[in-house]
């Protein structure tokens, strides 16, 4: 998705919109419902190619469906003044400059106010009912209304009609935004409380090392990195000293502060200023060099699965 041009989606979807035109004309079929189905696909595609929330696009779908008609509405009466009376061609030549006006004026709004980006793979897959709401939702109104006019035997392109589909639409831009105004409002309050718990959370200072019949301090401020062999788990500290633990690397893991240690693979947790340098190995994975007088009692390889988090805790 990130490698198609923002013009083949934008200019693609104006012919698209405009061949629909021309087809359903002389099939004699309606078109509007095909043609807000089209604006809706390319507006899903333009904000998902921009990795924006599904709170946003799903504000976006309804907005463009009231600007598209309004705009769309306004083109076609003004072609009519300077071209001859000529349905389809009016119809379809204001289509096709109103999907671009909407399709760049989406595009040129993103690059210039830059709204906050999100892991597409994270937020799309647990918020898509926002998406799945605003589409049906204005598949619905569309629907309705069409009906409600044939019912009233009001012709289509009147001002009556318009009126009622901008009230319409409007009306579900607000109720969205109120919901979307409500859902940020909590998102802030968890990650707050998030963050709270975090900075509140008591990390350990030290561990106590049980050698025979003594009793060994370590400062976790010493701790290079943890490592699992077997059954037993090892902290290794920046003198290159190797000491065993009873607990397990996951009960390790809990106790140390993960702005400082990360968890390269299943059995090897270590410390940032414990590393010397990161080399790119095959098969997208990344091998760690500890810095000098740290010995190396493990594989110090960053598994694939964690590659991506690591750098992003690496470069903070």
């Amino acid at each position: 998705m990130n490698n198609i041009k923002d013009w083949i989606l934008v200019h693609g979807f104006a012919l698209l919109h405009c061949a629909v035109v021309i087809v359903c004309f002389f099939l004699g079929f309606p078109d509007a419902l095909i043609l807000t189905l089209l604006t809706m696909t390319m507006v899903v595609l333009i904000c998902l190619k921009k990795t924006l929330s599904v709170q946003f696009t799903a504000i976006t779908i309804i907005l463009a469906n009231v600007f598209g008609y309004i705009l769309g509405t306004l083109i076609a009466k003004f072609i009519s003044l300077f071209l001859a009376e000529d349905l389809v061609l009016h119809h379809s030549l204001a289509t096709f400059i109103t999907t671009e006006a909407l399709g760049w004026g989406l595009i040129l709004f993103i690059n210039k106010q830059n709204p906050q980006r999100v892991k597409k793979e994270v937020l799309w897959k647990e918020n898509i009912g926002w998406i799945i709401a605003a589409v049906a939702i204005v598949f619905m109104i569309r629907l309705a209304i069409d009906l409600i006019l044939s019912w009233a035997k009001i012709t289509p392109g009147t001002t009556t009609q318009t009126i009622a589909e901008v009230c319409a639409f409007c009306l579900v831009f607000l109720i969205f935004f109120a919901l979307y105004m409500r859902n940020q409002a909590e998102m802030e309050r968890i990650e707050e409380k998030f963050l709270q718990s975090q900075d509140n959370q008591p990390y350990k200072e030290k561990f106590i090392i049980h050698l025979n019949n003594r009793i060994v301090p370590v400062p976790v401020k010493d701790i290079a990195y943890c490592y699992a062999e077997t059954k037993s788990s090892y902290i290794v500290t920046r003198s290159g000293l190797r000491h065993p633990l009873d607990e397990s690397l996951d009960a390790i893991e809990g106790q140390l502060d993960p702005k400082r240690f990360f968890r390269i693979s299943r059995s090897c947790i270590i410390a940032s200023d414990a590393i010397s340098s990161v080399s790119k190995m095959a098969g997208s994975r990344l091998d760690i060099t500890l810095i000098e007088g740290i010995q190396n009692f493990s594989d110090l390889t960053v598994s694939r699965a964690r590659v991506s988090s690591f750098l992003e805790w690496f470069e903070k």
